[in-house]
Formats: C-alpha cells, structure tokens, sequence
C-alpha cells in the first residue's frame, strides 16, 4: 500500500509499506478519506511528545472495514466507519469514569504512535477499538464529511467544558476550523452574539459563510474595542481560545466579563507553552478558566449525529481535496491558510 510517513521533522515521504493484518482484538480499515488537522502539521514541523518517528500521521479518519479481528464484535467487512485517536488504557480511574482523554497510563494513539489514516490502510490499535473510537458512519453521509466528525467531537467536548447558555455574548479567537465549528455550535446552544477575530482578513473572510455576528480583523482594529462595544462594555460571556497563541490566550483574559468562561483549546508549542496573567483577574471576576484536550468516544458519536442530521453543515469546512501523492501540497495549502479543512483521499492514485 502506499502512505505518505514523516521520517523525522520536516521529512515526510510515499512510501510503499505491506498492508498492515490486525490482530484479534482490532480490525483493518480502507481509508477513504483522512483531514489535516493541526495537529498533524505540528508532529510534521515542530515535533510533539507523544508522536514517534518514522510514523504514518493523520487521525481524522473514514473508510470501510476490510477485515475484523475474531475478538472484535459490532464490525463486519463492508461498514464504513469513522476511526478517532483515543489514547485510554482502559484501567486507569479516569478511563473507568469515561474520560479517558486525559488517561494517566496512555496508549498509543493514532497517528502520533501508531500509524494512522495517511495510507491506503490502516489498523487502529485495539485500545481504540475497545474504547469506541470506531464508529459507523451513519447512511448517506459521505467520507468526506464523516472525517469532520473527529474536530467536531473534540469542539463538543470544549462546549461540555465551557459551556455556553442561551443569550451569551460567545468570542471565539482563531477563524481555523475549530473556530468555525466552535460558532456553529455557539448558534445552535442559543448565542445572542458570536464574534469571531484573527489576525488575517482572508482567514476571516473565508469563515464569513458560518455567519459569525461580527468579524474582527485584530491586525487591522482594537480588539478590546470592538468587544467592549458589542457588549455594552461588560467584556465576553464565554470565550474559546481557538488559535495556538500565547498572545491570545494572555489577551483573552482582558476581554472575559464577569463571571465569564474562558477555554483554551489550541495547545501551545511544548518550548513556549507558560503565559503570564493577573490572577487576581481570575480571583475578583470569578472567572472560571478550562481547557479541552481531544474528546470523548461519545462525542464523536454524537458529532457524526449532528453531522448526519445537518445541525452541523460538514460541507462548508471542505475547501480542499487532494490524493494522497500530493500530500505535500494539502499540507502547504493548510500551511498557507488558505483552507478551512483540507481532506486527503489515500485511495485515489494520479
């Protein structure tokens, strides 16, 4: 089969490799269709902790199961299938009480070390397919919107976070993908007011077609202006730091009302991840600060619910669609910011 695999950093290459054979407990997947995500262009450039190297990268994946381990029950030959990066154990207390996102005694997870859906196949780990990471794909939604479901869940799981009620004042920082989703989602919870700001006019401008209320250009305005004018000078009820920017998870602080909810969902680069804030910000405003860290086996389970019910529109984060020998150039296209999601079709050869 052929996948595209990084050797070290800033070398990714085809190469061909043998069709992987699941074991018992896992089962062997046909990729169809698998998005970039962040993520993915980190472990690429940057490195991250949890990724080895050489490793096939790419975890928002969709296919077709091709085989099943004699373990694995709920699967047979011929489902299509969603397959997410749980990295849980299963044991540990926090796997047990069904967060095992944030799993103490972590597995390998999909695409950081175990070879994930930039290739023509793949195996989820068994860990994976125990934790229901694997999930059909409901009738009549194709690949390509199935693979938005992963980001999705894990913009689920930062509105269980930080959750937004009906009437909020919601800013989301980052017009990317999952700050796009983050104001879908916002609308659907009932939001008087999403705003959205990014450095970049094109970046926004391409995320004007999810209706964001207002749109905040910060290279070019005040952001504390702006947001200060869109909320009668009281300052966000909920925001969700969507960017990988220290800048902006620091700035969002002076931007947050009283009481408010504040989410950093971007991780920051591991060599410049400490920001400095005024506590006492946090301790006479009483705002409650979370984080999201990937997302839920149910999550994604409800995300390809809202996708299949069109609550969630998979179609609009689509802008790019390449196969998989012209991986470098999907990448360089998200690199660039010129997309909102960029999907790679492993089975569809030039």
């Amino acid at each position: 089969m052929l996948s595209a695999q990084v050797e070290s950093l800033g070398e990714m290459r085809l190469v061909e490799k043998p069709i992987p054979v699941p074991n018992d407990d896992s089962l062997l997947i046909k990729v169809e269709a698998c998005a970039i995500c962040g993520s993915d262009v980190r472990i690429y450039r940057k490195g991250d902790a949890r990724a080895r190297y050489p490793i096939v990268i790419g975890h928002e994946i969709a296919g077709t199961v091709v085989q099943v381990g004699r373990k694995v029950t709920g699967f047979r030959a011929g489902d299509r299938v969603c397959a997410a990066p749980g990295h849980g154990c299963g044991e540990c207390r926090y796997c047990r009480t069904g967060h095992s996102n944030v799993c103490i005694h972590p597995c390998p997870s999909i695409g950081y070390a175990s070879d994930g859906g930039f290739a023509e196949y793949m195996v989820p780990p068994p860990n994976v397919v125990k934790l229901g990471f694997v999930n059909h794909i409901p009738p009549g939604v194709s690949s390509d919107h199935a693979s938005m479901s992963e980001l999705l869940a894990c913009c689920l799981n930062a509105q269980e976070n930080t959750p937004v009620r009906e009437g909020d004042v919601v800013l989301i920082m980052g017009a990317g993908p999952a700050g796009c989703m983050m104001i879908e989602l916002s609308q659907r919870k009932g939001a008087k007011k999403v705003l959205l700001t990014q450095r970049s006019r094109h970046r926004l401008e391409v995320a004007e077609r999810f209706s964001p209320d207002r749109i905040i250009a910060s290279a070019e305005e005040d952001l504390l202006y702006a947001v200060m004018d869109e909320t009668e000078g009281v300052g966000a009820d909920v925001i969700f730091v969507c960017a990988p920017s220290k800048d902006a998870q620091e700035q969002a602080f002076g931007l947050l009302a009283p009481r408010g909810r504040l989410n950093f969902f971007g991780g920051l680069p591991k060599d410049n991840c400490y920001i400095t804030t005024n506590a006492n910000m946090i301790h006479y405003k009483e705002f409650l600060v979370g984080g999201a860290s990937s997302s839920l086996a149910r999550q994604n389970r409800e995300a390809l619910e809202l996708i299949s019910t069109g609550q969630v529109h998979a179609d609009r984060y689509i802008t790019h669609t390449f196969p998989l020998q012209q991986i470098t150039t999907a990448f360089e296209t998200v690199e660039n910011r010129m997309a909102i999601k960029v999907v790679v079709h492993p089975g569809e050869r030039t």
